[in-house]
């Protein structure tokens, strides 16, 4: 329970007013939780919306905006700012040491700008049409946001690191490789409770959204290690913003496949 809330301390805006020990005992559970983590927010959301949409009566584009503001809410913009700073270091096209130290710098530049305004707006879109064309239930949000944050949790614990400080490096002093079953069985267990729940469950749309967060975290891994010589916290956040836009094209590709 004490990982579960320091999930919440760390990772979201929701105020959890205890003081938690950060030690070897909690942050393994810290981490292992962010798939549960993933699964409040996605389950707050789609019922806030759904919530919405019967009060005002929303057209599908206020209702794509309203799950856009409420993803950025959640975080506090955490996960955007490492998008911003990984866009900055990536474009400057320079060695992987040089990178690392653009990480650092709290200033935006152009590259971060038009990377954030690319993937706000494609996240938009995706979600706007997802809304607008096909009439299904938005358990395909609650597995994303479950996906992505167990992505994040596996690369936390079994990437390599770009450097042996900052915030990745002092929760990696806590965690092991045997650790990886913890986000493992509770990704599972978050993903099957909508499932259990819901009428009627596409289980392809649910591998979708599986392989398709697995498969963008071996591209953050890799992309990483070449581009950074491993991985940090502006990485992670990255990689949960970009994972969470590619499943939703993902899902969006297979609906549109699937409706014809």
């Amino acid at each position: 329970m004490n990982g579960f809330m320091l999930a919440f301390q760390f990772f979201t805006i929701l105020p959890i007013n205890k003081e938690i020990a950060f030690n070897q005992r909690t942050v393994p559970w810290m981490i292992g939780m962010l798939p549960a983590v993933g699964l409040t927010i996605g389950v707050t959301i789609a019922g806030l919306t759904e919530a919405a949409e019967y009060v005002f009566s929303l057209s599908p584009i206020m209702k794509a905006f309203f799950v856009w503001l409420l993803l950025i809410i959640w975080s506090g913009g955490l996960h955007l700012d490492g998008w911003t700073d990984v866009s900055d270091a990536y474009f400057s096209y320079s060695l992987p040491e040089k990178r690392r130290e653009i990480l650092k710098d709290p200033h935006i530049g152009a590259f971060g700008v038009l990377s954030l305004v690319v993937l706000l707006a494609a996240k938009g879109v995706l979600l706007a049409d997802l809304f607008g064309q096909f009439d299904h239930s938005m358990i395909w949000l609650i597995w994303i946001t479950i996906g992505s944050r167990t992505m994040m949790a596996l690369l936390l614990i079994a990437a390599p690191l770009a450097k042996n400080e900052g915030i990745a490096f002092y929760i990696r002093q806590s965690l092991r490789r045997n650790h990886l079953m913890i986000p493992l069985l509770i990704g599972v267990g978050a993903l099957a409770i909508p499932a259990i729940v819901s009428e009627r469950v596409d289980w392809t749309l649910l591998t979708v959204v599986v392989v398709s967060s697995l498969l963008f975290g071996v591209f953050v891994w890799r992309f990483a290690v070449k581009q950074f010589g491993g991985i940090n916290g502006d990485l992670l956040g990255a990689g949960l913003e970009g994972g969470e836009t590619w499943s939703l094209l993902m899902v969006w590709s297979y609906l549109s496949i699937v409706t014809g």
